[in-house]
């Protein structure tokens, strides 16, 4: 087990900048639950909330091989990912001032981790 707690898991996305991406495995024994049912999906969703921590994708996944990017709500890179999968005119302004600002490898990351 890599985190004992979601708190563990909550420092080290913001060791690492506001994102961290980790097998729905390594989230699920943070939270301190043995199946992946879906009420415990529902409540790791509630408890991440909780900790100032949005994921994507947005329905954590049943399977615990699959990989869950955990990113720190109103962090640079969380408000990116939220302008890239949340569409408006506000975030294709941000999306472009993100651009224009010289963050265009930044974005084209953001869209290959996202997008796959």
């Amino acid at each position: 087990m890599k985190y004992a707690t979601l708190d563990e898991l909550r420092e080290a996305v913001e060791r690492n900048q506001g994102v961290l991406t980790e097998p729905m495995q390594e989230i699920r024994d943070a939270h301190g639950a043995g199946r992946l049912g879906i009420h415990v999906r529902t409540n790791i969703s509630k408890a991440l909330k909780g900790l100032g921590l949005s994921h994507y994708p947005e329905a954590l996944p049943e399977y615990q091989h699959v990989p869950v990017r955990v990113y720190k709500q109103g962090s640079p890179v969380g408000d990116l990912i939220d302008a890239v999968l949340n569409p408006s005119p506000t975030h294709d302004d941000e999306l472009r001032q993100a651009v224009s600002g010289g963050d265009a490898e930044l974005l084209r990351q953001v869209r290959e981790l996202i997008c796959g």
